[in-house]
């Protein structure tokens, strides 16, 4: 009895796969997932040959591409009003990552943003994100932490105890800026004043040279500047100023340009977020948070060094500090709403 129950059980059984296999057989083979194409397309407002802003915005497409094997595309000098048909017009051509290079973009990021989930938008931000977008990268560009830097250089350079800073407009970036100098001079226990200007626009030499020979005339030795283009204008007058003027910039190296006169960087280098954030994205990350650090070489934001026009014991000191920034050991606050300049 014990054996034929067993050989009906078997029996059964062999019926049971034989006919799982051929039901199996009957259904269509399951193809591999699809594999998504990612192409990267970047929107400047400025062009790509201005050795500032836009020009590190290029290098930093192009290296993205290269480094995760994408398909990239650019526009540059694309005005605030158009730049949303530019991104409809990427997307309409297969581009699934929209980098807009400068937070005057955002708004239109974010009108169409909802409208095509599928596609991840970089935007860059100076203030903490509360309400975060699933398919938006924030860049946080972290101005303030290297405007310290040069705040505490701006206090053992000057001789005339005032320091000007020239901006282009008043943006919650440029108001953490001038906090964080002033935190620098009140950090030092400087008496030295700072004053600061609003050229109105970042890209206009004439009234950045305007702008600066007003801060001249009002005795300041040390300049530092927060313009693109309209560092040209700056140039030309801390040249053709009756007292020794010595200034900083911002984003790359522009020594040639006032050789006799030029003190450091606060550098920015967008290849390495921009490299991480696409691969990322091609992870299935398609939103997150990424804060350009400030630190040594390789950091998306740092000091050049050497500096210029100062002693070696300066340039130590600094140095220094910018690793007590590093690791934490000096904070800077991240003041953005009012400006606090005495």
């Amino acid at each position: 009895m014990k054996k034929t129950i067993l050989r009906g059980i078997t029996v059964c059984m062999v019926i049971g796969m034989a006919l799982s296999l051929f039901l199996v057989g009957c259904e269509p083979a399951a193809g591999p997932e699809e594999e998504i194409e990612y192409k990267l397309a970047a929107i400047f407002p400025g062009s790509i040959q201005d050795a500032d802003y836009n020009t590190l915005g290029y290098v930093a497409t192009e290296a993205a591409g290269e480094e995760n094997d994408i398909e990239i595309a650019y526009s540059e000098q694309v005005a605030v009003p158009d730049v949303e048909r530019v991104m409809r017009e990427y997307i309409d051509g297969g581009f699934n990552i929209i980098w807009v290079h400068g937070n005057q973009f955002n708004s239109a990021a974010f009108d169409i943003g909802e409208e095509f989930p599928e596609v991840t938008f970089i935007i860059e931000v100076d203030a903490p994100v509360e309400d975060q977008k699933p398919n938006f990268w924030y860049m946080d560009r972290n101005y303030h932490t290297g405007m310290y830097i040069l705040g505490v250089l701006a206090t053992k350079v000057t001789e005339t105890g005032n320091i000007g800073y020239i901006g282009g407009l008043e943006l919650p970036f440029t108001r953490a800026e001038l906090n964080a100098l002033q935190q620098a001079l009140d950090d030092q226990e400087s008496t030295a004043k700072l004053h600061y200007l609003y050229v109105g626009d970042l890209n206009d030499p004439v009234k950045a040279r305007t702008t600066t020979e007003s801060l001249i005339g009002a005795g300041c030795d040390v300049l530092i500047s927060s313009l693109n283009l309209g560092n040209y204008g700056v140039f030309t007058a801390v040249e053709k100023a009756e007292h020794k003027v010595l200034l900083t910039t911002k984003y790359t190296d522009k020594h040639e340009h006032a050789p006799d006169h030029y003190l450091t960087t606060d550098l920015f280098d967008y290849n390495p977020p921009m490299i991480e954030i696409v691969k990322r994205v091609k992870e299935g990350e398609k939103g997150g948070f990424m804060l350009l650090e400030y630190g040594s070489e390789g950091k998306p934001r740092s000091t050049q060094f050497p500096i210029t026009h100062v002693s070696e014991e300066i340039n130590q000191e600094i140095m220094e500090l910018a690793e007590k920034v590093e690791s934490g050991e000096v904070t800077i606050i991240h003041n953005y709403d009012t400006i606090e300049v005495k």
